[in-house]
This record gives structure tokens, C-alpha cells and sequence, in this order.
């Protein structure tokens, strides 16, 4: 347990969206909330204050008051919602026993129904769980049905008792799959809601200041907006934008010399968008706030001119006034209302609505998706560019469209990942309904356990898990985006090219090898026969994907081939076309029923979208089970080391555990270790051995010795004493320096693997296995995933490897246990899940044989940090 005199948690602190997506910070209460509680008391109602403390009070008691505000963040723990300066909501845990605590909540009256009780639930258990407390028990009046509500909507096993007329509720607040769908599903509503007052506005303002003035004009020169949505522009330099800043659609703007005026004039928006100095866009804020904007988009980009104090002060401004925003120094937005566009972006195209949305950071990048988006034809429903992402990112957009029935396919192009965890989770939730598709700038950057650099390949399977495909480059990205939004989903791996060359169908044949060894080829050069082979295909059972080419001689397409070619969409199969002049989803390949054969420009570009297309099918195509719920935990037990041993240790540093406290944490998990003591001397060495039994092993206690026979450093089955004495003079002689040497009693023979899990920059938590030696030290054959995961995950880690045969065939007569290792790795999950703290951990080796999975030694470093976004609703800070 923490010390009762816990300083003040910070981490605790959070801004969160309510039900209707407006922004409110939870933080825990401090001595100085005593008069807003009070005036947070005295407005509730009679019957409010009744529900809370069962009897009528219509002032706190100065000693009840101080009492409420003085807590120790151990055990007793209190956390309030406020709106700017204002308490709105409060609740509240007191332990009544080692594991349980009583929970209470208090929202005021004219904020209920928006979802702050929920919120409030989940932080306060997150808190409780970070304490050891595993269940909560509540007194509800009959009649508080709201407060019941909040405990059985919660996705929580709710046990009820109603007893001397009040209803005593206790459920235990470990999270749960059901209790994991309910914040998730809060979550992308909430999200959701946040961004409909960017995506969907009916009003817009454009503000210009003294400095990045040119930003605002050319936003305002390049906007388009449906006629219903009125546009408002204030700043002087936007009362004569000069030659080219015209608004091109919709009504004529009203400009305002000031934000004041606007107001005065009765003017109105929900979104705005604003470029200008630091200083200058947050004295904005009230009276953008005033007008009814919702979200904001900052255009200029001076806030990192002085570090990250300008920022940090913009997000705080901008969350106290329950604000989204998008940017600092963001390209724009650009999105569909009501079947109309809304663009709002540093770009002067015209691009068409279509079935995609995209999203990307820096206005660079901005610009060459756009120039890409034009020239590949690809057709866009939602298009947002976060900039330096101070709070909409890559996630909200997720989260948007979700809802989305228009958006059929997501492109991303991802400099950086601000919360991966909340990504990896958001992210296979819509790539259960939506593909997504995902540049990652930062891919050759992923730091292993050790420090070194790993390959791409690591982010590409890890993403892979959650549903995410991974592209080489952003046309790669566009262009399996447009097949994912136009075409059905492989429905298996036959695929047949249709070809007017013969050159071309040799090609295609060969690049398809990956996919289907045995491709049906068939190539037609003359018109007419093109055309009956089209049709002949179109009725043909026997393919899943027909790829199909057509380079006429002299440049110019054959009507009747084209219409032949169109019409193969009708076949309810995926079809792609490589057609001389043709790019994306174009009328010439649009079948009568609107049904399109997606164009490419090349072979290879048609093969890469289609590589992605079929793994993600493949993807969807796979059980991935439940999540991993292994029994046996003491995660309290857990804690209770994690926190002795950080007690004193400075944020941001590392420790490394003894033998035995990583052996404890990883046994309160279910996870055993071998046991094994460390001496320094042979006498000390032969009472070892006698308490843990013969055969032993001796191995050195240095890193680089620990698990090198090869170097003298492991010694195996020694059986008596003078073999003990001996190796242990040898042991010693080789390590050249004073150091312990470490007697185990001998493991059953079985296979070496390598566990181990570390805490990534871009991926956050990655749990990597291998077997141990080359074939994972040398060859780099290890696999990788982001907790938490399901059982379909931990299945992956162990049959994916390539070396997997030899766990999944007889060793010397005998299948290893790999249900055992699975068992293992699943616990291990749990436990990266679990502890926030923890930096690195590897279990090496273990031994898996037909008798189990028996570790031989596990080691464990931690870090004096939190890990941000546990299972509780809350924004990026």
C-alpha cells in the first residue's frame, strides 16, 4: 500500500468530453475546493442532497466540509469535475477494507443527463485499482434510479441487496470485456459528438490577426460551403482580402472589424477558424466561445516559437471553455454536410465527395496528399489536418467516422503517434466495420528492449493486430485506400489476370506469386476476343480477384472493351484494371449499377493495393477470440512491490529489481520462476544446492556471461559436490571480477525461448517472443504485439514465427506444451497491462517441454513514470 500521506497525484488530473462532446477537467480535490464545494452544495436541490447523505442538509458543516476536501489519495480519494472555475460534479471512495471501498457521487442538477456520473465512475475506479482496491460497494435510496443506473451500465457484474430500505450495491472493478465495451463505446460517442461542431457547423467564422494574417486570407479565398451554413469573417485584414480572396460558394461574408462587434450584431458560428499571434488567438477564445463556436482551427503556427508553454497554455484555454481544436499551425478541414462540400483548407482544389476519409499532420504533408488526391482522382468525405496535434488527432477522426455511413475506407498518414494505446484500441474497433490504411513516419524508428533500432516490420505487424494496414509510402497509401472504398473485400486468394499483352500478363503473373502461385492467366490482344473473354470471365466461378490489363496499341480504348471490362464489377468480386490513361474510380470503368473497377497506372501499383486489400480480408477473416483473462492474479500483491520498490526513486529514473522482488511481481501474476540462489563462495554454493536439490546448473551473474555456455559462462547438470566445487572456480576465474554466482536447480530439456516486453515511444507496451539464440538474436525471428490481447493474438505470437516448427512438432519423442506457453504469454499481457510502471521486462529463457513452460529466470526494470490512457475516458494532455 502507498504512504497515507501520498502527495498529490497528478496523473489523476484529465480533461474529458461529455455526452454531448463538450470538455471538462477531472482532477482530485484539494483543501483549497472548500468554498466551491460549498456553493457546489447549496445549489443542488432537496432531493439531490437527500440522495447523497440520506438526510436534508442545506449547508455543509465547516468540520464536514474540511473533512471532505482533506483526503489522502490512498484511502480515502476524492475527485471533482469542473467548468472553468466551478465544481460541477464530486465523487468520492473510502476504504472500508484492505480490497474494498464505499463510492459515492454528486453531479449537480442542471448537468445530469450528460454522462458525468459514468466518468466519474471509471476515474475513481482507475484510482482505486492503482491503490489495490479490487471492489466497490454502494447505499443508493430506491429512488436514486440515476445513481443505479451509473453502477449497472458500467458494464460491471452488479450484485444488489435491498435491506432496511436502501438498495447496497458491490461489484468488483477489475475491467472486464463487457466493462472495456462500455467505455469504448462511451468513448467514440463522445469523440464523435466533439467533432460534429467542426465536421458539421452551421455557421463558420474567419478570424485574421496582426500576425500570419495571409493564413485566414487564403482559407477564405479557397472556401467552399453549402449555401445553408453562414460565413463570418472579422479582422481588418479580411475587409478587403485583395485580388483572388473571393468566397466562391455560398453566401457573401459579413465582416466585422472585431470579435465584439460580431457578437453585438447577433452573428453565430460553431467553428473557427483563426490565424494569428499566441497572445492574440487565446484572448479570442471568450468571445469565439460567446458567438457558439465549438471547435477551433488554428492556422498559424507561432505557439512552438517560445517551446511548449504557448501550446499548453492554448490547450488549456481552449479545454476550459469545453473547445475542440484543431492545430496549432493545421492545413485545415474539409468534410460533407448534407450531401454538400465544406472545405475549409490552404488549398485551392476542387475535390470531388467520395467514400474516403483522410487525415494527416503538418502542413506539408497536407500539400502532398492533396496534390496526390487530385491527380489519382481519389473522391473524399472527411479530410482533417491536425498540425501539431495539441488535441484532435488521428483518434478523434477515427472515432468520427464510425458513425459515417458515407466513409467506406480511412487513409492516415501518421508522422507520430500521441497515444498509441488509445489508437491501437480505437483502431481495431473501426477496422472491424472500416479498413484503415496508415503511412507510419516514424516506422524505422521503433526502439527493441535493448535500445536497438527494429524494422519496419515490427510496426507493420503490431499495427496488422489492431486492423491496420500498413503502406510503404502515401501514394501506396491512396492507392489501396480507393480500392478498400470501391471494391468487396477478397473473398479468397484465386486470382485471375485478364490481358490484351502477352508482355503484361507475364508481369502480372509474376507479381501476383505472392498471393496465388498459380494465377489463371488469360490474355486476349484483339478487341472483339477481349470482350467475349470478359464476359466468359464475369460468369466463371472459379477466381476471387481478376486483375485485368489494357494498353490499346494507338492510345485509344475500345468502347465496347471498356463497357466489358466496367461490367466485371457487377460480379460481386474484387476487380482492378490496369488501363492506359485511366487512374482511380473513373465513369469508363462504372458499371450501369454504379458498381466501379478501380484503375491503376502501373502493375506493380495495382499488386501493392491489392497485397493490402487481401490482408486485411485475411484480417477480418480471422477469429481473434476474447480477450485474455488468466486466473490466479494478486495484482494487489503486485502493486504492493511496484510501489516499494519506486518508493524514493526520482520521476523519470530507472530500477532494476532484485532476484526475488521480480520473481514475487511476476508470481503475483501466476507466473513461476525457477528458483535459484546467488553465492559467492563454493561452501555457500554446496548449501544451495542442497536446498534446492541435485542436479544443478551454475551460471554467471553477469549479463554478458548469464547465458553463454559457448564463453563459460553456464555450467549444466552438475550432480555432486566436487563437480560444484569445481565449476563454480571456473565460473568465478571466467567473470575476472567479484561478482555472485547463481545456482538453480536443472529444468526439465525442452525448447529455449525468449519472452520479453518493453515500453515503446511510438507503440507504447510491445510484448515480442522468439526462441532463443540465432534464430531470434541474429535472424531477428520474433513476434510482436501491443497489449491487451486476445487469445487470437497470443495464438499469433507463438505459430507465426518461423522457427515455430520446432515448438509445434515432436522434441525427442514428446510435443512441447505450447497451451502452457500460450498461458504464459497471455499472463505476461496481463501484466504489461497492469503495471504502468514497468520499462522492461525478459524472461529468458524459457523452457517449454511436454511437461510445461518453466522459466528460468525473469528480469524486471521499472520507471517512475505513469503510462497515460488507462481504461478510463480522458484527452490527450
Amino acid at each position: 500500500m502507498a504512504s497515507p500521506h501520498a502527495s498529490y497525484p497528478e496523473h489523476w488530473e484529465a480533461d474529458v468530453l461529455l455526452r454531448d462532446g463538450s470538455t471538462m477537467r477531472v482532477r482530485p480535490i484539494r483543501p483549497d475546493d472548500a468554498a466551491a464545494l460549498q456553493a457546489f452544495h447549496v445549489a443542488q436541490s432537496e432531493r439531490s442532497t437527500y440522495f447523497r447523505f440520506f438526510a436534508p442538509l442545506r449547508r455543509l458543516p465547516e468540520r464536514d466540509l474540511d473533512r471532505l476536501v482533506t483526503v489522502d489519495h490512498v484511502d480515502r480519494v476524492a475527485l471533482v469535475v469542473t467548468g472553468g472555475t466551478s465544481i460541477v460534479a464530486v465523487g468520492r471512495y473510502d476504504r472500508v477494507a484492505p480490497d474494498r471501498a464505499e463510492v459515492a457521487f454528486n453531479v449537480s442538477d442542471t448537468l445530469q443527463g450528460r454522462g458525468l456520473g459514468s466518468v466519474l465512475l471509471e476515474h475513481l475506479a482507475a484510482a482505486a485499482r492503482e491503490r489495490g482496491i479490487r471492489t466497490f460497494v454502494a447505499d443508493v435510496l430506491p429512488g436514486n434510479a440515476r445513481m443505479i443506473r451509473v453502477f449497472t451500465d458500467a458494464g460491471y457484474e452488479v450484485a444488489q441487496r435491498y435491506e432496511d430500505g436502501v438498495i447496497s450495491l458491490e461489484f468488483r472493478i477489475d475491467p472486464t470485456e463487457a466493462s472495456r465495451a462500455v467505455v469504448d463505446g462511451r468513448e467514440q460517442r463522445t469523440d464523435s459528438a466533439s467533432m460534429l461542431s467542426l465536421l458539421a457547423p452551421e455557421g463558420v467564422v474567419v478570424v485574421a490577426g496582426s500576425a500570419e494574417a495571409e493564413l485566414a486570407l487564403a482559407v477564405l479565398a479557397h472556401l467552399q460551403v453549402p449555401p445553408a451554413v453562414r460565413v463570418t469573417t472579422v479582422g481588418a485584414p479580411l475587409e478587403h482580402p485583395g485580388t483572388g480572396a473571393t468566397h466562391p460558394t455560398g453566401p457573401t461574408p459579413t465582416w466585422f472589424p472585431d470579435l465584439a462587434a460580431a457578437g453585438g450584431a447577433g452573428a453565430s458560428a460553431q467553428l473557427a477558424l483563426v490565424s494569428g499571434a499566441p497572445a492574440e488567438v487565446v484572448a479570442w477564445l471568450p468571445d469565439l466561445a460567446a458567438l457558439g463556436v465549438r471547435g477551433v482551427v488554428v492556422l498559424s503556427g507561432r505557439f512552438d516559437d517560445d517551446g511548449p508553454a504557448s501550446q499548453r497554455a492554448l490547450l488549456a484555454a481552449v479545454r476550459s471553455r469545453g473547445l475542440r481544436l484543431v492545430g496549432p499551425r493545421s492545413f485545415g478541414i474539409m468534410t460533407e454536410v448534407a450531401g454538400e462540400r465544406l472545405g475549409a483548407l490552404l488549398w485551392p482544389g476542387r475535390t470531388p465527395l467520395g467514400p474516403t476519409a483522410l487525415f494527416c499532420q503538418s502542413p506539408a504533408a497536407a500539400q502532398q496528399l492533396m496534390t496526390l488526391v487530385d491527380r489519382l482522382g481519389l473522391g473524399v468525405d472527411t479530410f482533417v489536418t491536425a498540425g501539431h496535434r495539441a488535441d484532435v488527432s488521428g483518434n478523434d477522426l477515427l472515432q468520427y467516422v464510425t458513425d459515417d455511413p458515407h466513409v467506406r475506407a480511412v487513409g492516415m498518414y501518421l508522422e507520430s503517434l500521441g497515444n498509441p494505446r488509445k489508437f491501437a484500441r480505437v483502431a481495431r474497433r473501426v477496422s472491424s466495420r472500416i479498413p484503415v490504411v496508415a503511412v507510419v513516419g516514424a516506422s524505422y524508428g521503433v526502439a527493441g528492449p535493448d535500445g536497438d533500432v527494429l524494422g519496419r516490420d515490427v510496426v507493420e505487424e503490431t499495427m496488422l493486430a489492431s486492423g491496420v494496414i500498413v503502406a510503404d509510402s502515401m501514394r501506396a497509401m491512396v492507392g489501396a485506400t480507393q480500392l478498400l472504398a470501391h471494391a468487396p473485400l477478397p473473398r479468397g486468394s484465386r486470382i485471375a489476370v485478364l490481358s490484351s499483352s502477352f508482355s503484361l500478363a507475364d508481369l502480372a503473373a509474376a507479381q501476383v506469386q505472392r498471393l496465388d502461385p498459380h494465377p489463371d492467366v488469360r490474355v486476349a490482344p484483339r478487341p472483339p476476343d477481349l470482350v467475349d473473354a470478359a464476359r466468359s470471365l464475369a460468369t466463371d466461378e472459379d477466381w476471387d480477384v481478376a486483375l485485368v490489363l489494357y494498353s490499346p496499341p494507338l492510345r485509344e480504348r475500345d468502347p465496347d472493351v471498356m463497357a466489358a471490362l466496367a461490367a466485371l464489377a457487377d460480379s460481386g468480386r474484387t476487380v482492378l484494371a490496369v488501363v492506359l490513361g485511366l487512374q482511380g474510380a473513373c465513369a469508363e470503368l462504372t458499371s450501369p449499377h454504379g458498381e466501379v473497377v478501380v484503375a491503376y497506372e502501373s502493375v506493380e501499383e495495382a499488386v501493392d493495393a491489392l497485397t493490402h486489400a487481401a490482408t486485411y480480408a485475411d484480417w477480418r477473416r480471422t477469429d481473434h477470440g476474447g480477450l485474455v483473462s488468466p486466473e490466479g492474479l494478486d495484482v494487489r500483491a503486485a502493486r504492493a512491490i511496484v510501489e516499494r520498490a519506486l518508493d524514493g526513486v526520482a520521476p523519470g529514473d530507472d530500477v532494476t529489481l532484485g532476484t526475488q522482488d521480480a520473481a514475487g511481481l511476476l508470481g503475483a501474476f501466476g507466473i513461476e520462476v525457477l528458483p535459484s540462489r546467488e553465492v559467492r563462495s563454493a561452501p555457500a554454493a554446496l548449501v544451495a544446492a542442497r536446498e534446492l536439490g541435485w542436479p544443478v546448473a551454475v551460471k554467471s551473474s553477469l549479463p554478458r556471461l548469464r547465458h553463454r555456455a559457448d564463453l563459460g559462462g553456464v555450467r549444466l547438470d552438475i550432480g555432486g559436490p566436487v563437480d560444484l566445487v569445481e565449476a563454480v572456480r571456473q565460473i568465478r576465474n571466467r567473470q575476472s571480477e567479484d561478482a555472485a554466482v547463481e545456482i538453480q536447480p536443472m529444468a526439465p530439456l525442452g525448447v529455449a525461448c525468449v519472452v520479453r516486453a518493453w515500453e515503446d515511444g511510438l507503440l507504447g507496451p510491445v510484448l515480442s517472443f522468439g526462441l532463443s539464440g540465432d534464430a531470434s538474436e541474429l535472424l531477428g525471428d520474433a513476434t510482436y504485439a501491443v497489449p491487451p490481447l486476445r487469445t487470437g493474438d497470443v495464438h499469433r505470437l507463438v505459430t507465426s514465427l518461423r522457427a515455430a516448427p520446432r515448438l509445434l512438432t515432436p522434441q525427442g519423442g514428446e510435443v512441447p506444451d505450447v497451451a502452457a506457453l500460450e498461458v504464459l504469454l497471455a499472463r505476461v499481457a496481463v501484466l504489461v497491462e497492469a503495471t504502468p510502471s514497468l520499462r522492461r521486462l525478459d524472461l529468458l529463457p524459457v523452457l517449454v517441454s511436454a511437461s510445461g513452460a518453466v522459466v528460468l529466470r525473469g528480469e524486471i526494470v521499472l520507471a517512475a513514470t505513469v503510462r497515460p490512457d488507462g481504461a478510463r475516458r480522458a484527452l490527450r494532455a
